[in-house]
């Protein structure tokens, strides 16, 4: 939980206590997540909707998401909505029309009213992942309609934002957010953005999900596949480590044998110090050792990968990463080419300068584990 303190400041305002989360690590002693399933337990799976691997075979009964639908499990109840801002609005949408019947119907008649601590936490959900509902943002439609019912049955104050003809409140992308909203949306990013006491482990775990990747290969059939969004530049998590890019890709290592991992993407996101503009980077991984067997296997995934984002063209706009030649930044960027072309250890990468900062790991995550982002031959056998 130390990881995302933003979390736990929404839910403190919620007055939700954090111990009523379920973790894996906090299963009952011999009870691990893979026994889950044997066990009898169904899952509900939100903001993505691919059991993880750690889970087995469970059987998946929902799936509320805003990404691309993988088209797995597909006996289950599917609300899948691309694109949308935040999944805590495709929640609210879910249980809208029984939340609406219950507000509207006789007392006890109608099953139960959303409780207001619960609006405000999904309305937490919603302006962290919408930078606070802007205009021009990640914020759509089914965002907006989502706040505006939640405001008036949330803990927030009353406010004096857009109404409607019959007096409710309209939260719209022409319109600003009551002030209270507005106010707590601030707090929380600023507590999503404190991440300088974190290390690079802690980093790569912080927001960080798996796919599977489908190959030709009869050597590797798939690859797992991970993805960390990291909201810090890679210039700063190198000054951080104690030996630059040496001790960084030790901990990214590190990381990937520890998730069992053949590919690691790091997706950075921050404003500059200067001029305060939005910029991203991306940093792609693949390792010898776990699936992929060789150092050579381990480079060819590599080179397709990096061809088939790419590729990708406007989509994400890779552009050459460290171009300034009389910059620190360069120098770091020749080291670190070096160090991503040697295959070092097995290890294979590539990174790049994102010249679209709109595309966030909903864009990226289909190029990496779609076949047709990558060669025809992908990763087929010699």
């Amino acid at each position: 939980m130390h990881l995302r303190p933003e979390n736990i400041l929404a839910l403190k305002h919620a007055n939700i206590p954090s111990e009523v989360l379920i973790h894996p690590e906090t299963l009952p002693a011999g009870l691990s997540t893979k026994d889950l399933a044997e066990q009898g337990v169904h899952f509900a799976i939100v903001d993505m909707n691919r059991l993880l691997p750690g889970f087995g075979a469970g059987q998946v009964d929902l799936i509320i998401d805003h990404h691309e639908d993988e088209g797995v499990h597909e006996s289950a109840e599917r609300l899948i909505q691309v694109p949308t801002g935040s999944c805590a609005s495709l929640v609210t949408k879910y249980f809208q029309a029984q939340w609406t019947a219950a507000i509207s119907g006789p007392a006890g008649k109608a099953g139960s009213p959303v409780p207001p601590e619960l609006a405000s936490f999904l309305l937490s959900a919603m302006v962290i992942d919408t930078a606070g509902l802007k205009s021009g943002g990640k914020a759509v439609g089914t965002d907006y309609e989502s706040a505006s019912f939640l405001y008036p049955l949330s803990t927030f104050p009353a406010a004096s934002p857009e109404t409607t003809d019959d007096g409710d409140i309209s939260i719209t992308s022409a319109s600003p957010v009551p002030q209270a909203l507005s106010d707590f949306s601030n707090q929380l990013l600023e507590q999503k953005f404190d991440v300088s006491d974190l290390t690079t482990h802690d980093l790569l775990l912080r927001d960080y999900k798996e796919y599977i990747l489908p190959t030709s290969s009869t050597s590797f059939p798939s690859l797992q596949v991970g993805l960390s969004t990291v909201p810090m530049a890679l210039k700063k998590s190198l000054e951080k480590e104690s030996e630059g890019w040496t001790s960084y890709m030790k901990a990214i290592d590190g990381y990937m044998q520890d998730k069992n991992l053949d590919i690691e993407g790091v997706l950075t996101t921050f404003k500059t110090d200067k001029k305060g503009k939005h910029k991203r980077e991306l940093l792609i991984l693949v390792r010898s050792g776990g699936s992929i067997k060789t150092s050579e296997e381990a480079k060819r995934v590599r080179d397709e990968l990096v061809e088939g984002l790419e590729a990708s063209g406007e989509l994400l706009e890779l552009e050459v990463w460290g171009e300034k030649k009389s910059s620190k930044l360069n120098k770091k960027a020749l080291e670190g080419e070096e160090i991503l072309d040697s295959g070092l250890g097995g290890r294979w990468g590539k990174i790049w300068l994102q010249g679209n900062d709109k595309a966030t790991r909903k864009q990226v995550a289909p190029l990496v584990v779609s076949r047709s982002a990558l060669s025809q031959n992908t990763t087929a056998d010699p």
